[in-house]
């Protein structure tokens, strides 16, 4: 079961209005396990006697919050609550802009194949489009409690990206308010009449199109951030996943199978990140009312081809080896 409750240890979100930075400090995330360290406490058994997220393992996790298909048929994919989280439920929600305050929300753990698969690409498609009708129905239920501002569902794969654990599996946080990055993106939107048809429009013009299939276009952005960055934008306004069909879900797997296949061909054995930028769910900041019925939601694919170094670290600004035209090539060629 989850740790109890420690004033010293709960995750606290602190807002510094010099830099514009929020961070927040969870001290058990430290205590993650490591998937070598479990195999050696194991005597080096395969990951069936260790690995949490393996079917037959369930009483290694807190009890489910949403599975696929509901019991008794044996599941294909899970969400349940993560033992280390860095948001959970606050005492009460307090207002944005408290220096330091607990960081209320929801952290759980989106477990995408009973397998010890350690890469999407050995997920069947139907098990895999079950973890992502998973998630567009968990952002769907919180988003309606009104004490969350903004969630996201976000896969760190591989240890550059940040994995302890290689099962396939990402993690749903939805906070109560609006992290900076996701800000400075509504702003800009808020300066473009229709932000999302001007990026595609540009992406067809320029020939960053990488895929377009079902209302979704995978592109390589204007300005990537890695080799080979791509992002799945619908063709519809559509300002958050949860509010789209099962269809769109499906979709969505699909082309996530099908853009990481052609990353693993085209950058062998690279870790990646993704992470989904919904609109608001609460509109209590001018840009996100502005931009609420304009913007696309869009799922950001980000290759971990080479490291963040001092210089992007100090001022936030990448250097990428691959031009953006040539990166859409080599991805519809892949």
């Amino acid at each position: 079961m989850p740790a109890p409750p420690h004033p010293h240890r709960d995750p606290i979100v602190h807002h510094d209005d010099r830099t514009g930075r929020a961070v927040i400090v969870a001290p058990r995330r430290g205590e993650r396990p490591h998937g070598a360290d479990l195999a050696a406490a194991h005597g080096g058994q395969g990951p069936a006697s260790w690995c949490p997220f393996c079917a037959g393992n369930e009483d290694r996790t807190p009890p489910d919050v949403l599975r696929a298909p509901a019991a008794p048929a044996p599941w294909r994919a899970r969400i349940i609550p993560n033992r280390y989280p860095f948001a959970e439920p606050a005492p009460a929600p307090l207002a944005d802009g408290v220096a330091s305050r607990p960081a209320h929300g929801v952290h759980e753990v989106v477990i995408e194949s009973p397998r010890h698969d350690t890469s999407i690409l050995s997920i069947d498609a139907a098990t895999w489009s079950d973890g992502w009708q998973l998630v567009r129905r968990r952002l769907a239920d919180l988003a309606r409690r009104g004490d969350l501002a903004w969630g996201t569902v976000f896969k760190n794969s591989g240890p550059r990206a940040g994995a302890s654990l290689d099962h396939a599996h990402s993690q749903l946080v939805a906070i109560d308010f609006l992290p900076p990055a996701l800000q400075a993106e509504f702003a800009a939107a808020a300066l473009r009449a229709d932000p999302f048809a001007d990026l595609l429009a540009e992406a067809h013009a320029a020939g960053r199109v990488v895929r377009e299939a079902h209302g979704l276009v995978a592109i390589v952005p204007p300005v990537p951030r890695q080799p080979c960055e791509t992002w799945i934008v619908p063709t519809s306004r559509q300002p958050q996943f949860h509010a789209t069909g099962a269809d769109t879900a499906d979709a969505l797997a699909h082309l996530t199978q099908d853009l990481v296949g052609r990353l693993a061909r085209l950058l062998p054995g690279v870790d990646y990140n993704w992470w989904l930028h919904d609109a608001a769910w609460r509109a209590d900041a001018a840009a996100t009312a502005v931009v609420a019925d304009r913007w696309h939601w869009h799922l950001e694919i980000l290759p971990r081809a080479s490291e963040l170094a001092g210089f992007e670290l100090a001022t936030g600004c990448h250097v990428n080896s691959l031009p953006a035209v040539e990166a859409a090539a080599r991805l519809r060629d892949a």
